[in-house]
């Protein structure tokens, strides 16, 4: 018994900091897209991400989908980013459900999170126009 206690203690902090990860990401994210800091976003992404941006979408390489985001992001002089919705898939992958308001109009978002080696990383970020 005094082995199993320090084990389960381990393997609950260890779930807990991942789960606390993927919030930190989530937590920040808002702030991100408001500023247009794509270099704080891209710092999560795994590295492949596919970006979709209205009807236009690919897979990009980390440092690709940066300087993607960066255009897209740069193009607007007003944002405003509200995180609607939060929730996991029975993959343990995580996901985010949120509208981004500019000055040329608003953009239902999504974003989903997964683990890759064990570190939660932005797999895909999508921006489509309501």
């Amino acid at each position: 018994m005094k082995v199993l206690k320090p084990i389960l203690i381990f393997i609950f902090c260890l779930l807990f900091s991942k789960s606390v990860q993927c919030q930190e990401i989530l937590n920040t994210l808002p702030a991100s897209i408001k500023n247009g800091n794509a270099n704080a976003i891209a710092k999560n992404f795994d590295k492949r991400v596919d970006i979709t941006i209205d009807e236009n979408s690919d897979n990009y390489s980390s440092a690709q989908a940066e300087v993607i985001l960066k255009g897209f992001l740069g193009k607007f002089s007003n944002r405003d980013f509200t995180i609607v919705h939060k929730g996991a898939s029975t993959d343990a992958a995580q996901y985010a459900i949120g509208n981004m308001k500019t000055n040329s109009g608003s953009y239902r978002t999504y974003i989903f999170i997964k683990k890759s080696n064990n570190i939660n990383l932005i797999q895909e970020i999508r921006f489509e126009k309501e």
